[in-house]
């Protein structure tokens, strides 16, 4: 049989049950777009909402708690000093492993401190008691000017002043010194955007902060008053007050407080509260290599007896896991109807066409020619319900969509979309719904090309 005799019969057979092939595109189209549309927002929930909240590639290594209530052991570590430390030890070690692709410290500020500022954004000063970590400056490479994310040292050079005019411009003069300083730079995470744009700017009717915006607030100063507390009467040491310049947005700075060069912090660190205050840090940034899975660098972690920081990121993700393998389920039931109908429509098809199916033996067809054209129209149906069922996935994701814009209020980390129809995604759809249409049309198929000519022929 020839290709084209091969078309025209398939495009025959199509044509004269209309009725059958599209009910049979029509079961198939259902469960692939409710098979798509869950899949597409499992992804999206996981590349555009969690990846941004929980970055998988990006380790938080904590030192493990102390051991007050485990017996034996718990004895053992206090008697050895307690917890191992963060040092710069640790640091080497974990930077030597083949999957890291950098490491950076991070130290909190071990002192209260309080401040105020704000009044470009919100019309007057915010009063605020700030928390504050330091972070090595070589993690940070989104902050731009006026002023880069690095330590401006006191290197005993800067001139004597009594107000801020006799320093160099953008400086500042300290009053505990009298002494010109830089202002300290200072980077803000997305997170504190998104839930600022979400929470406090819709609640108490303030200016959103988004685009061009962002890059307005580069530049923006802010008072810092170390030692005292505007919650508490705590006070550490002497107190002295401090410029902040915002340099940048990063997702490297904490997500609910200010980040600043290292060097600072270990220094404040050093005078508020000890030096074992500012030699130890209070975490380390792990960033794992692309394409690289994270698994074998959390083992190397556990076994130098640190922790992982509990950031609900487990828990997020297998939720989300665990709503998408329902819904999953749901639709290969759908699928699994949709083919015993494709199954059922080609045997009923195999009994109206048997003396047609002889005539093909007859006149030289063989077994191999019958099971590749009732194939060919099961494919057919495949590719016809599939890409339907995409269609229809596509739409109703645009509409979720475009309810989420117009009818829910902002929210943190509220995504422009929550699906993602990936390439892959849409490939593996369409080869699926082929798939089980073949599935459904093969044992019929062999049921047909089985038939003797004879037989067929003389079939009522």
């Amino acid at each position: 049989m020839t290709f084209r005799q091969a078309q025209s019969l398939l495009f025959h057979s199509l044509r004269r049950a209309p009725r059958a092939f599209l009910l049979s595109v029509f079961g198939i189209a259902v469960g692939i777009s409710v098979l798509g549309f869950f899949l597409a927002l499992s992804l999206g929930m996981q590349k555009r909402v969690l990846q941004r909240i929980f970055p998988s590639d990006r380790l938080e290594v904590v030192p493990p708690k102390a051991a007050v209530d485990e017996g034996a052991m718990g004895a053992l570590s206090a008697l050895l000093g307690g917890p191992k430390g963060l040092g710069d030890d640790v640091i080497r070690e974990l930077r030597a492993h083949p999957d890291v692709q950098a490491v950076y410290p991070r130290l909190r500020v071990a002192f209260p401190v309080r401040g105020w500022g704000g009044e470009r954004i919100v019309g007057r000063p915010i009063y605020t008691d700030l928390p504050i970590d330091g972070i090595d400056p070589a993690a940070v490479t989104e902050a731009t000017s006026p002023w880069a994310f690095k330590d401006y040292v006191d290197d005993n050079k800067n001139p004597f002043c009594t107000e801020d005019k006799n320093c160099p411009q953008g400086w500042f003069c300290s009053w505990d010194k009298n002494k010109c300083e830089p202002p300290v730079p200072v980077i803000i995470s997305p997170t504190l955007l998104e839930f600022y744009n979400g929470s406090f700017a819709r609640m108490y009717g303030l200016p959103r902060i988004t685009g061009f915006l962002v890059n307005q607030l580069r530049g923006l100063l802010a008072t810092a008053e170390l030692g005292k507390s505007f919650v508490s009467r705590r006070e550490v040491g002497k107190p002295r007050q401090r410029k902040l310049v915002l340099v940048g947005v990063s997702d490297r700075a904490q997500p609910f407080g200010l980040t600043v060069p290292l060097p600072y912090v270990q220094r404040w660190n050093a005078e508020y509260a000890g030096e074992k205050a500012a030699s130890e840090y209070s975490s380390l940034t792990v960033q794992v290599k692309p394409g690289k899975s994270s698994t074998r660098v959390v083992e190397r972690i556990r076994k130098l007896g640190f922790a992982l920081e509990d950031n609900g990121a487990e828990q997020a993700g297998l939720a989300v896991l665990l709503m998408t393998a329902l819904f999953v389920l749901v639709s290969l039931s759908t699928l699994v109807v949709a083919t015993l109908n494709v199954a059922h429509t080609f045997f009923r098809a195999i009994a109206e066409r048997r003396h047609e199916l002889g005539v093909m033996r007859a006149v030289g067809a063989s077994q191999l020619d019958v099971i590749l054209l009732l194939l060919s129209e099961a494919a057919c149906i495949g590719l016809c319900g599939g890409g339907l069922g995409i269609v229809v996935a596509r739409i109703a994701g645009f509409g979720v969509d475009y309810l989420s814009r117009t009818a829910l209020p902002d929210f943190p980390f509220k995504p422009d979309s929550y699906f993602w129809f990936s390439p892959l995604l849409l490939l593996s759809l369409m080869g699926f719904s082929v798939a089980i249409c073949l599935l459904g049309a093969l044992f019929p198929a062999r049921a047909a090309a089985r038939l003797s000519p004879a037989e067929a022929l003389t079939a009522k």
